[in-house]
């Protein structure tokens, strides 16, 4: 029992560190006239600031190397995400595809985090891996370039509608990657079933959604 509490310390102290240094790395490409220009477009502004704060909970978040237990946590706070990505295209979109996209997937969405809730409460963290702990972090290390200035937020326009769909299938694509991650490395059955199934409504989901993108 002390080996492994051991080895949560080890992993979870590696985790931290490595994560503070990505993070570091992140911010040193960013420029001030990029996130200036960003700001001052409320069309960008609206649509990032909760995938950014999404990714700011999951940088936060210290590992204990436990793919199950840190996936459920991974999983929640990706999800927390896209649902203010919804909520801030219902309340302000002006294409009728997207905003009638967004409500009809937000229920989805939010049966999501009720059962990723469930889930969390049954799991413990057991068994370390530094591998999936290292792949887990490369993939949000991804989600947060894709939200400076070389990825996502540099194809954005003053369209709000057109910046949703954009950022729609990134952030899909991103819940495909931390899913395929996880079940690479995870052993609870439950939230095995669950990120096959995320994998699977994503896909389905970015077809839908670059048959509908907004011209």
């Amino acid at each position: 029992m002390k080996t492994l509490q051991s080895n949560l310390s080890i992993w979870a102290v590696v985790a931290l560190l490595s994560g503070s240094s990505l993070a570091a790395c992140a911010q040193s490409t960013s420029t001030g006239s990029t996130a200036a220009t960003t700001a001052a477009d409320p069309a960008k502004s609206m649509l990032l600031t909760p995938l950014q704060q999404s990714i700011t909970k999951l940088k936060k978040l210290v590992a204990t190397g436990d793919p199950d237990f840190d996936y459920a946590f991974q999983a929640k706070a990706h999800t927390q995400g896209i649902q203010d990505l919804l909520k801030a295209e219902i309340q302000n979109g002006k294409d009728p595809n997207m905003v009638n996209m967004a409500k009809t997937m937000l229920p989805t969405i939010e049966a999501d985090i009720t059962q990723i809730d469930a889930t969390m409460r049954q799991l413990k963290p057991t068994r370390p891996s530094q591998a999936y702990t290292q792949a887990q972090s490369r993939n949000v290390e991804a989600m947060s370039l894709k939200l400076q200035q070389t990825g996502s937020s540099d194809k954005l326009t003053s369209d709000l509608d057109k910046n949703f769909s954009t950022l729609l299938m990134d952030q899909r694509q991103d819940a495909i990657d931390m899913a395929t991650t996880y079940l690479q490395y995870g052993n609870n059955a439950t939230l095995k079933a669950y990120a096959q199934q995320m994998v699977d409504k994503s896909k389905q989901q970015i077809a839908t959604m670059k048959a509908q993108q907004p011209k």
